[in-house]
């Protein structure tokens, strides 16, 4: 039976109908099949969902405290070239894992518990202490929520908050370890030290020309130059058409006046008075004599009144504030009722005192830059459009240099890192990543389209391919006779150092005896110090590891100076351990059990990871980075 329906399945009718019912379940949207049965979402972790407008929510969320390296806002275009939107991916599909964990052990936090974490914080409250909505509403629009957006949020926060506290609430580190850890943390150290150098050793015997032999021999693979590359670069940015910016001083002056109360004036101070009622409709039905001017005293229905006078941030209802500060509002406006707290407020605006203006002759050179850089912008993007059909002509890298008013710049032969075969690297190939990888997947004489990122534009041309080599023996004898005297110098040091060591710690010379033997001074402090020394510790930073790395009193450590011209020898001189019979301080015990907690808590995190199925949905993915960034 098996058989035969194998061999009907295998038919082209069968394949006819298999297409038909493809399609037809196309039509009446049923796609879940195809997408691992999550539908149009990005991601599904048992009944928790990742849609894609809660994805783009948390973008745009998080987009809005990005910037880039010159502080400029970055849009989601850019985050989706810089891997950044994957980033946010990679971190939603955590959370939604977890949550969906939560709620599968019936730990998802309780609308009440939701309720009681907005109306307890602060942010949201009055200077009374009570919830505002209209605060409330005010803080998440600021932050890119809405009010459902963030109580999904914060229920999914509270949710893993309770699975972390799960994990480390009956934790507690044992006595004994963090009186070791306080132990370890406090035990206080004395040594003396001195320097071994160059100088202070023999000349080492002269180098052959039999010594240079075999040193080129055994280093022969290690001297092979790396394929490098002769290049020539044209670079057209911004920057090019600052200086093609002219502009009239009534120009000027114009955008100056356009911009004087946004970027030049200091915040004006206002004066308004409140009225507070018990409920809007007791405060609506007073509008009319408040705007007409009525004394507080003749208000009807009024629990407090009171004149106030500062700027925007004296008031703390961000809604009454943004309209009573708001550009269109003038003196004799009235402005609510606004809800605050149990009472509802009305603003009646007395007087504006205009704050202090920057004169146009301070502000003058500013406004220049801001407005040259802004038409240089415009140029550049203008310039594109010249420069592709240059590209297009099949003109020379010279010919459009010349054209577009840019210098061609060529380089000496780099690698793949932008170096030189002198060592030097070449900070001009590194400004853009797709430089030198273009470089190196051109053939010798053809060049690159245009490429580049934001306010950038290159043409690359490689000049030059030279071939991996290994230098003769005569064309870098000097180099090498440096190198292998260099690495003598060092062994001599090193073998030295050693000797001296073994004599010290075998009680065959004495410290301070071997310092004198080649007359170096030494130090020895008579001052105790911990594993973290501070600058007036009188040690140099670079050795108080090494004292900490020291088993015995007595024992002696060398320890090579970053310059390598030298070699400290250092010699244990007292151990305090006196921390050990203390009790522990409470911040140890704190540290080691929020150390612990986390590592518990990340190996809750992986078993979790196994045990729920998490679906994915990357054609889904793909489509959102594609809307967000048509280029792609």
């Amino acid at each position: 039976m098996l058989t035969m329906i194998r061999n009907m399945l295998r038919s082209k009718l069968a394949g006819l109908l298999f297409l038909l019912i493809i399609v037809a379940m196309g039509a009446w949207g049923v796609t879940d099949v195809f997408s691992g049965g999550i539908g149009g979402n990005l991601a599904a972790a048992g009944d928790t969902e990742l849609t894609e407008s809660r994805f783009d929510q948390e973008v745009e969320r998080q987009l809005r405290s990005a910037t880039d390296d010159r502080g400029r806002a970055i849009s989601k275009a850019q985050a989706a070239e810089r891997g950044f939107i994957d980033q946010i991916f990679q971190r939603e599909l955590l959370q939604t894992t977890l949550y969906a964990y939560g709620s599968e052990l019936g730990a998802a936090a309780t609308d009440e518990a939701v309720l009681d974490t907005i109306r307890g914080d602060s942010a949201f409250q009055t200077e009374t202490g009570t919830f505002d909505p209209a605060i409330y509403r005010g803080l998440l629009s600021q932050n890119g929520f809405s009010p459902s957006s963030f109580e999904a949020f914060l229920r999914r926060d509270l949710t893993i908050n309770r699975l972390n506290r799960a994990v480390s609430a009956a934790l507690q580190v044992p006595g004994p370890l963090a009186q070791l850890q306080a132990a370890y943390s406090g035990e206080a150290r004395k040594a003396q030290w001195f320097f071994l150098s160059y100088e202070d050793l023999p000349a080492p015997e002269p180098v052959t020309d039999e010594d240079l032999t075999a040193f080129y021999t055994e280093r022969q693979a290690a001297l092979e130059n790396p394929q490098r590359r002769r290049v020539s670069l044209l670079h057209l940015t911004v920057d090019d058409f600052l200086n093609q910016s002219e502009f009239t001083e009534d120009e000027l002056r114009a955008y100056y006046e356009s911009v004087k109360a946004r970027d030049y004036s200091a915040p004006d101070t206002r004066t308004w008075t409140e009225f507070i009622f018990e409920s809007e409709e007791a405060a609506r039905s007073q509008l009319g004599r408040i705007a007409g001017g009525a004394d507080p005293s003749t208000i009807t229905g009024l629990v407090n009144s009171s004149e106030r006078t500062g700027q925007q941030t004296s008031l703390s209802n961000r809604a009454l504030a943004d309209r009573l500060f708001g550009a269109t509002a003038s003196p004799g406006g009235i402005f609510g009722p606004v809800e605050s707290g149990a009472y509802y407020t009305v603003a009646r605006l007395e007087s504006i005192t205009p704050g202090a203006v920057d004169p146009f002759e301070d502000v003058r050179a500013e406004i220049v830059d801001v407005l040259s850089r802004e038409q240089a912008i415009g140029l550049f993007y203008d310039s594109i459009t010249r420069l592709d059909n240059l590209i297009g002509t099949g003109a020379s890298l010279e010919e459009i240099g010349k054209d577009m008013g840019t210098p061609v710049l060529s380089f000496a032969p780099v690698d793949q890192s932008a170096t030189t075969q002198n060592g030097r690297r070449v900070s001009a190939l590194l400004q853009d990543p797709a430089i030198m990888q273009r470089a190196f997947e051109l053939t010798e004489g053809s060049k690159t389209s245009r490429f580049g990122q934001e306010e950038n534009a290159f043409i690359l041309r490689v000049d030059e391919v030279i071939e991996p080599f290994t230098p003769d023996l005569d064309d870098i004898r000097d180099e090498l006779r440096a190198g292998l005297e260099s690495q003598r110098r060092s062994e001599a040091l090193s073998e030295a150092a050693q000797e001296l060591k073994q004599r010290i710690e075998s009680g065959d010379i004495t410290f301070e005896a071997a310092a004198a033997q080649y007359e170096a001074p030494v130090s020895a402090p008579d001052a105790f110090i911990t594993r973290n020394p501070g600058e007036n510790s009188g040690i140099p930073p670079m050795l108080a590891n090494g004292i900490f790395s020291l088993r015995e009193e007595g024992n002696v450590l060398t320890a090579p100076l970053r310059t390598g011209d030298a070699v400290a020898l250092i010699q244990l001189t007292g151990i305090d351990r006196s921390a050990l019979s203390a009790a522990p301080a409470t911040g140890v015990q704190s540290e080691l059990e929020a150390a612990i907690a986390t590592d518990l808590f990340r190996a809750f995190v992986s078993d979790i990871q196994r045990e729920i199925e998490l679906k994915v949905n990357q054609d889904a993915l793909a489509s959102y980075k594609a809307r967000v960034n048509p280029d792609t």
